[in-house]
């Protein structure tokens, strides 16, 4: 995050209005400054909250990933109007038959003679 702040002050700073009073273009920067120190200190106070809760739920997620495997054998979620949440398997694409064709048999005869 601290990157990302950096690189679009940087941006900032290198390009100046051409027109803009070089007073209202510092008052911009302070106040983009203030608020880059603002976002900053909330993603960091939203992470040290998060942190310990997204802990817990390591193994669970884990093992959930465990049991469901590969993920492109699922359709996308469907939500139901009672609330309920299904992801269904998907289903393999079947291939039509292919009938061989019936190749002529020589009829069997009863007896041990050639038919000719």
């Amino acid at each position: 995050m601290k990157q990302i702040i950096a690189l679009m002050t940087a941006v900032l700073l290198s390009v100046s209005p051409a027109s803009a009073a070089d007073d209202e273009f510092d008052d911009f920067l302070k106040k983009f400054e203030e608020f880059s120190e603002s976002t900053q200190d909330f993603l960091e106070g939203w992470v040290q909250e998060l942190g310990p809760t997204l802990e817990e739920l390591g193994p669970a997620l884990e093992e959930l990933a465990d049991r469901i495997g590969d993920w492109s054998l699922y359709e996308a979620p469907e939500v139901l109007e009672n609330g309920d949440i299904i992801i269904r398997r998907k289903r393999p694409k079947e291939e039509p038959e292919v009938e061989e064709p019936e190749t002529e048999s020589e009829p069997e005869l009863e007896d041990d003679s050639i038919e000719l």
